[in-house]
Formats: C-alpha cells, sequence, structure tokens
C-alpha cells in the first residue's frame, strides 16, 4: 500500500482547517497500577495498553463494573453486560470473523446508539494499539463530541471506520466490500497510511513491542484530532485538569478540578464534559483556595451548607474563629476559608461532599459498629494480657520499685494508654486531628463540664478504689488521675469515635448541639468498661446488685454521651481528658481517698 503524506491526508478529507492549531487534549498519567491515557475532556476514562495483556472469559464476566475490553484482549466472545457496565467489543475470540464487525465499528455503533460514559469512572483495556483499536480508543474518548457533530460532518469518519474494519477484519483483497466510491476509497487507503506510518515504520524495524504504546496511541489520536474536527470547534475548550471525583447519591458525582478560569466560565464546558450527573463542582484556583458550586439544585439530601459543616468539622485549618476563617457561602456557591486557605486534599473534600449527602444503611452502620467495638475490644485484651503477665517477669517480681505495678491495675492503665496511641497512629495516618489529636476549638464544650462531672460522681468513670488504698499521692495521680482518663479518652473518644464518625455526619464548632451516630456508638461502647471492671476485680456489692449495676451503666453511658459531644464539638480530645481529670480528682476527693 503506498505510503501518504501528511499533507497528501490533510487533502484526502476535503478539509482545509484540518491542520490547524489543536488543544493537546491527550495526556499519559501515573497511578497506583502504572501509566495510563487520558484525554482532559473524558477524564474518568482510562485507558490501559499493555504487551500481552490477557483476561480469560470467567475474569472478564466475574469483573467489576465500569469496563471496556477492546479487541482481543478479552478471550471471550464479544458481549455486554448492560447490569454491571462491562463491555467486550471483539471479533476474534468466539467469533467467525467473516460474519462480524471489527472492534472500531462495533464502537462506533454503540456510539451512535447513544453510549454515555460520564459520571462513572471507566478503564479501557488493550493489549496492543493497531489501528482498529486506536480508533476504538478515540471513538469512547470523543463519544460527547461525535453524538453532537451534525450526521452530514461525520462523513469522513464514517468512511474511514467502514474501511479499517473492512481491512481488519476481512484483509485488502475485500476492500470493496466497503462500498466506497473509488474516489473516496482511494482518498481514505491514505488516511490510514497516514495513521499507521509509525506502527509500521516500528514494525519494519522490530521495534513494535519495545516501543511505548501509550505514547504511540496518544500521537495517533491527535492525528484523528486534525483530521475530524476544525479548530473553531474547541473555541469552548478549557485547560481544565480533575483531581478527584466521588458519586455522591443516585447517580451523581463530586469533581474537583483545576483551572484558571472562575466557575462561571466553566459551567458550560463542566456541563458538556459531565452531562447532568455533575452536581457540585469543587474548583481549585489558587493553592489552598476552593469554591464550591452546586450544579444541581433538586438533588435530595440538602445543599452546600450541610458540606461547609462537615468540612469545618475536618479542616484543620478551621480554628472556629470568624466566618472568615471558615468553610462557608449560599446554598449554591461557596468556598474554602479565605485567607487562610484549607488543608483538606481534593479528594478528601468531594469525600465529605459524598458523607453529606449519603446516609449510610442499618447494615453500613451496623458493621461501623462492630469494627469499632473490635478495635476496643482488641486493645483491651492485649492491655489486659499485658497486665497479668508483665508484671510477673523476674524484672519486675525482684525490683522494690516495681511493687505499685505487681499490687494494682496500672499496668493495665498503662499499656492500654500505649496501644490506644498506637491505634490511633495507624489509623488516622498521619492525619491526627481526624481523631481528635488536635488543639481544641471553640468554646461552646466547656458547657458539657457539670454532665460530665456529675456522671463520674454517679459511678460512670472507672474507679480502682482497692488499687488506690495501697497508693501514695503521688502514685494516686499518675494511675487515677493521668493514666486513666489519658486511655479511656484515647480509646474511646478517639480510636472508636474516629472509626464511627467516617461516612457519618457528626457536629462541629459553632452549630446545633446533636447526638451523632459515633457519639451514641461510642457512648454504648464505652458504658461496659466501668461493668467490666467492676466484675474483673469483684466489686459489686452484694446488697442491691441490680441497682449498681443499672447506675454504672446509665452514669457510664450519660458521661459517654457527653464526652463525645465534647469531642465533636471542640475537635479535639483535650477537653474531653481535661474534664475527666477534673472528675476524676473530685470523685476521689469525696471518697476521702486523695490523701
Amino acid at each position: 500500500m503506498d505510503q501518504a503524506t501528511p499533507n497528501q491526508a490533510a487533502e484526502s478529507v476535503e478539509t482545509p482547517a484540518a491542520f490547524r492549531d489543536l488543544p493537546d487534549r491527550y495526556a499519559i498519567q501515573e497511578s497506583d497500577d502504572g501509566p495510563f491515557l487520558t484525554c482532559l475532556e473524558m477524564p474518568n476514562i482510562a485507558v490501559i495498553i499493555r504487551h500481552g495483556l490477557s483476561f480469560n472469559s470467567s475474569t472478564v464476566r466475574k469483573s467489576p463494573s465500569n469496563r471496556i475490553y477492546l479487541d482481543g484482549v478479552a478471550q471471550c466472545k464479544p458481549f455486554m453486560d448492560l447490569d454491571n457496565y462491562v463491555y467486550n467489543f471483539d471479533h476474534h475470540e468466539g467469533v467467525v470473523r467473516p460474519f462480524t464487525i471489527a472492534t472500531c465499528e462495533q464502537v462506533l455503533v454503540m456510539v451512535m446508539k447513544g453510549m454515555d460514559l460520564r459520571g462513572r469512572d471507566w478503564k479501557i483495556y488493550a493489549n496492543e494499539p493497531d489501528l482498529d483499536t486506536v480508533l476504538s480508543i478515540w471513538l469512547l474518548l470523543n463519544h460527547v463530541r461525535v453524538q453532537q457533530k451534525p450526521p452530514d460532518e461525520l462523513r469522513n469518519l464514517y468512511t474511514l471506520i467502514r474501511l479499517e474494519s473492512v481491512i481488519d477484519a476481512h484483509g485488502l483483497e475485500l476492500i470493496h466490500l466497503s462500498g466506497l466510491p473509488i474516489n473516496i476509497l482511494n482518498k481514505t487507503r491514505k488516511i490510514i497510511d497516514y495513521l499507521r506510518e509509525e506502527e509500521i515504520d516500528l514494525k519494519r524495524h522490530a521495534l513494535w513491542e519495545e516501543s511505548d504504546f501509550l505514547e504511540h496511541t496518544a500521537l495517533v489520536l491527535e492525528k484523528i484530532d486534525r483530521l475530524i474536527y476544525r479548530s473553531d470547534e474547541f473555541l469552548d475548550f478549557q485547560d481544565l485538569q480533575e483531581l478527584a471525583r466521588v458519586e455522591i447519591v443516585d447517580n451523581r458525582v463530586a469533581a474537583a478540578v483545576e483551572s484558571p478560569q472562575g466557575i462561571y466560565e466553566l459551567e458550560p464546558f463542566l456541563a458538556r464534559l459531565y452531562g447532568e450527573k455533575l452536581a457540585i463542582v469543587i474548583l481549585r484556583n489558587e493553592a489552598g483556595g476552593y469554591t464550591l458550586r452546586q450544579m444541581d439544585h433538586f438533588m435530595p439530601g440538602g445543599d452546600l451548607k450541610n458540606i461547609y459543616r462537615k468540612l469545618n468539622f475536618l479542616d484543620p485549618a478551621v480554628k472556629c474563629r470568624t466566618s472568615n476563617q471558615q468553610w462557608g457561602g449560599s446554598g449554591d456557591i461557596g468556598g474554602s476559608p479565605r485567607g487562610i486557605g484549607t488543608q483538606l486534599t481534593p479528594r478528601e473534600i468531594a469525600q465529605a461532599c459524598r458523607d453529606v449527602f449519603h446516609t449510610p444503611s442499618l447494615t453500613q452502620r451496623t458493621l461501623r459498629f462492630l469494627y469499632a467495638l473490635a478495635a476496643v475490644i482488641l486493645t483491651t485484651g492485649l492491655a489486659a494480657l499485658v497486665g497479668r503477665y508483665l508484671p510477673r517477669t523476674s524484672w519486675f517480681v525482684d525490683n522494690p520499685a516495681a511493687a505499685p505495678f505487681q499490687q494494682t491495675d496500672l499496668i493495665f492503665f498503662v499499656a492500654l494508654l500505649l496501644l490506644s496511641a498506637l491505634g490511633l497512629m495507624i489509623y488516622s495516618r498521619g492525619r491526627f486531628w481526624r481523631v481528635g489529636l488536635s488543639i481544641p476549638i471553640g468554646h461552646a464544650w466547656w458547657l458539657m463540664l457539670p454532665v460530665v462531672v456529675g456522671a463520674a460522681v454517679a459511678g460512670g468513670m472507672a474507679v480502682p478504689w482497692k488499687d488506690l488504698e495501697q497508693l501514695d499521692i503521688g502514685m494516686k495521680i499518675v494511675y487515677a488521675v493521668l493514666a486513666i482518663p489519658l486511655a479511656t479518652e484515647m480509646l474511646f473518644r478517639g480510636l472508636a469515635h474516629g472509626i464511627l464518625a467516617s461516612g457519618t455526619r457528626v457536629q462541629s464548632c459553632g452549630n446545633r448541639w446533636i447526638l451523632s451516630f459515633p457519639t451514641v456508638g461510642t457512648a454504648l461502647i464505652y458504658a461496659l468498661l466501668p461493668l467490666a471492671l467492676m466484675l474483673w476485680s469483684n466489686r459489686i456489692p452484694a446488697e442491691e446488685p441490680t441497682v449498681t449495676v443499672v447506675r454504672v451503666v446509665l452514669a457510664s453511658l450519660a458521661l459517654g454521651l457527653a464526652a463525645g459531644m465534647v469531642r465533636e464539638k471542640s475537635h479535639s480530645l483535650l477537653p474531653g481528658i481535661l474534664f475527666q481529670v477534673l472528675a476524676m480528682l473530685l470523685v476521689i476527693f469525696l471518697a476521702g481517698n486523695l490523701l
């Protein structure tokens, strides 16, 4: 087949503006799974091309949703799983080649029937970027523009796809089956030669398999752009980079993007890019500065004001001092704290939007509660093992200074404190404010001090009375006033509350008081601790044991609820620790056990 020059190719499609400047829309990016190709106008589609990539029939049929397999990468016949959004476009495995059309024409038919890939994260898999595959990728990445073009402007695309489909399926000897007039046939063959220049050259020099398939694909995609589009079709193109995207509710998405343009200038482009599925836009226009815009004003679940509350709770940059230093604005547009910016990442902001509009099911709440309960049981269980066996070691037995550890449960609470701190370090992944390891903000939490103290006096705190009788004043303070409040707050209001607060609504500084799911869940788990310690130390009185147990459980529950609200209002563990220290001092003093 004769090779065509770029100028000859341009003339053959009779498009005078074919080689005008067009934006660079294709980019190669990195992910944890390796490099992939994407289009700036379709950032939700990732194209993975690897030599020898192959999936067997069972794997493809059971693959996660939103997967597209091209031209032989899936070892099974073509199929469409419309329930799970899995497609296999192929004419190799499991088909009779003379009876089917090539991959690119299969994709064209689906695109022209209205296939819409916006709003979901798609992965396209291929194992070789021959022209049939690259044309398929181009159609998928450009399906919105193709669907919006008038039919008479798609003649060049139709002829290119039709001829390539015939050549790929049946070979050059049957190209006249395309039904194209001889002059159009010859011109389109030159176009195909032009698009395959690099592929043919690489194969001639035996470098095809060692070449960078993604770079080659991007090059051919840009060539196809110049053949199909006019430069004036991209007057509305915006230099936009997607930073994060999450599905929030009813197949609607929140997308975080970066652009030098303002939100109002971007709205038409975003509407075409994401379609009706775009509910919330998070625009980063400078370092740390974000604009939030609600695109769907009829979305169930509220408006941006609920998102502001969630972000103000999560963002360590928010100090709850003035309205200018918080996330805020109207119900449909707002932004990050003025002057100080935000310390949240784009994905964290998008996930906060999802959490606000997504109400966890009873099953999800139950599983998360069991997860938090398991974390508490594991931590206390390990601390109990340490408290039981460590004092029996020779170092403790032979060391007089270690007597307090042998005669009391101090080693248990110290181990509980250290293990809770370790759990917080692991779970927070370095974002310590998420689990309350930060400076408290606001002042409203002081209102809960009488409740915490009252619940503690009623028996809501784990007070080891027998142990205290054997210790001097210094060890009493270390044991009861420091170790116990620190250990219990870090375990319950830190680790357990942090687990339960993930993905659900909590209160924040400056908003009304509520009993959130994390607060209630943590309080229920905490209410078991004083009772467990009473049973462990055999301290339940013989007279009226039921009344004592009920009183202790109710007092512990009240203390847990109050401490949980303090934790959320202050965004910190420190006020809860302070309140419990004061309460413990008062309880011990009233019992005459301080001196």
